[in-house]
């Protein structure tokens, strides 16, 4: 078989393979069936030559029998038998159809002589056939009383023992020549059977070769891979049969499990990584949501306490602003007390100023002038009281009540000069009561002096204005400290809602946490038997 036969089997389909080994095979055995077929049909052509042979010598005996029984004036078909035994060495000599059994007629055909050897005697018989029949002419030509006669049977007789002994030496040479065929015939069934066998031997080893030895080869690395070797070099294609098309599949599984392996081992490196990442991310998670909850704990705790603070200071805010506006009320009063002091210490410089005309009228008046300095008296008191209160509160609000207490010292300095000059203007007025005749010497004076009063009774005025006035703002600004302590309170009240919702959150986030920290645990336990398993597997 040579290359190209040889390519083109490889291309072959397995079954189309079977089927051409197979019709080899059936041509083998139907080649060797043939030959023996040949052979018996060639032995059995063989012996029907033998017997044609052997039947030359019973018909050479019958010649010469029916030779001698025509001579005695008995009826015989020598001629017959002649042509007969002619007929058949013709056929035993170049081959022919003869005539096997006269009384049936039945004719075979058979081959001619083979060897030379047997040509020779067939040739030497045939002489002696022509011989025999010339003797048995003459024999039969000779009268019955001629004592020549007796020669001539005896020279017939001697040349029917030739022929019989052609006969024989034909028979046997037939013999020796069945002999050599059926010996031919053998070696050639045994040159045959071992053409066969070596084909036989080689068509195995082909297909040994062909099939066998590729299917070998991927069980011997269907194993290596079984046992994790996956450094195994792919399988050689030798064929375009579905062999090789296993081969072909079984490189591309090869590939395919080397890429899988070299995969899920760099996934099975970043899983572990990833897990151990997550682990550490949750447990820091978990330690700061912890601590999360343990100061979202702090903070509600201190916002509650602030929101309650802030509900105090609310509350004091509340009644501060009510001091206040009370405050306000008292210090407008106060204003116009003083208002209408300024207008009686008007008054009173217009009457000083008429002293000197008239001491009577300033006698009737005077005690008007010692009510108004009672008034004037009474608010001094009130004004005392209303700036040790303003002072009170002003302590109460610290920070915010700075510039409250410096007007309520003021209002207190004020108060205490006013009831010091209510006293001055009462030493006045009793020694006016004392001495009227000295009043007019000490008009000038008194008018000085109520000149001062009404300038002090303005400026007190101008204080008490101021201090209604910072008095109004206070009210106004408390009034938003309660806004603001309200909505303080309000978003305090929301910030402490917020961070329960937090802290519960957070618990939350912390069982979460918990179960994403066995999760991750479970994921590197996971990670880890992966890599073992794929350990195995040698890249």
């Amino acid at each position: 078989m040579n290359s190209g036969n040889f390519s083109l089997w490889k291309t072959i389909r397995l079954r189309h393979k079977f089927v051409v080994v197979a019709v080899m095979f059936t041509g083998v055995l139907a080649g060797l069936i043939g030959l023996s077929a040949y052979s018996i049909g060639s032995q059995r052509d063989f012996g029907t030559v033998t017997d044609l042979a052997g039947r030359q010598r019973m018909l050479s005996q019958k010649y010469a029998k029916e030779v001698i029984l025509a001579a005695q004036g008995i009826a015989s078909d020598h001629e017959g038998t002649m042509r007969l035994m002619r007929e058949s060495l013709a056929a035993l000599t170049d081959g022919g159809s003869v005539l096997m059994n006269p009384e049936s007629g039945l004719r075979v055909m058979v081959a001619g002589a083979q060897s030379s050897d047997t040509r020779a005697r067939l040739t030497e018989q045939s002489a002696l056939l022509r011989q025999l029949e010339t003797e048995g002419g003459r024999y039969l030509a000779l009268p019955g009383t001629d004592p020549r006669r007796i020669d001539k049977l005896k020279e017939v007789l001697a040349v029917q023992i030739q022929v019989l002994q052609s006969a024989d030496q034909a028979v046997k040479q037939f013999g020796r020549d069945t002999d050599q065929h059926i010996t031919e015939s053998i070696i050639w069934q045994v040159i045959a059977g071992m053409v066969a066998a070596v084909g036989g031997i080689g068509i195995s080893w082909l297909i040994s070769h062909q099939m066998v030895d590729p299917l070998a080869r991927c069980a011997d690395a269907a194993l290596e891979i079984a046992k994790g070797n996956l450094r195994i070099d792919p399988q050689k294609v030798t064929s375009g049969d579905e062999l090789g098309q296993l081969q072909e599949s079984f490189n591309e599984m090869l590939f395919s499990l080397r890429e899988i392996a070299q995969q899920s081992r760099s996934v099975c490196d970043s899983l572990t990584l990833a897990a151990a990442q997550i682990l550490t991310s949750t447990q820091e998670q978990a330690a700061g949501t912890k601590q999360q909850a343990a100061a979202v704990q702090e903070i509600t705790t201190t916002v509650e306490e602030i929101n309650l603070s802030s509900k105090q200071v609310a509350e004091r805010s509340r009644q501060v602003a009510g001091t206040a506006e009370a405050v306000a009320v008292s210090g407008t009063a106060g204003l116009q007390a003083v208002h209408d002091a300024s207008v009686g210490m008007e008054a009173i410089r217009e009457q000083t100023e008429t002293v000197a005309e008239n001491i009577i009228t300033l006698s009737e008046r005077t005690q008007a002038v010692g009510e108004i300095i009672a008034t004037v008296n009474d608010i001094a008191e009130q004004s005392n009281l209303v700036a040790l209160n303003a002072a009170i509160e002003a302590a109460d609000a610290r920070e915010s009540g700075r510039r409250f207490s410096v007007v309520a010292n003021e209002i207190k300095n004020l108060a205490d000069q006013a009831k010091e000059a209510t006293g001055q203007v009462r030493g006045i007025l009793e020694q006016t009561q004392k001495g009227i005749n000295t009043s007019v010497m000490l008009t000038e004076e008194a008018l000085k002096r109520v000149e001062t009063g009404r300038e002090r009774t303005d400026l007190s005025e101008q204080v008490i204005r101021q201090m209604a006035a910072n008095i109004q703002d206070s009210v106004h600004a408390f009034q938003q400290i309660v806004g603001a302590t309200n909505q303080q309170q309000i978003g305090l009240e929301q910030v402490t809602q917020a961070l329960h919702e937090i802290r519960q959150a957070s618990q939350q986030t912390a069982t979460t946490t918990a179960h994403l920290e066995r999760s991750s645990v479970e994921l590197t336990k996971l990670g880890e038997q992966l890599a073992r398993t794929l350990e195995k597997y040698r890249l």
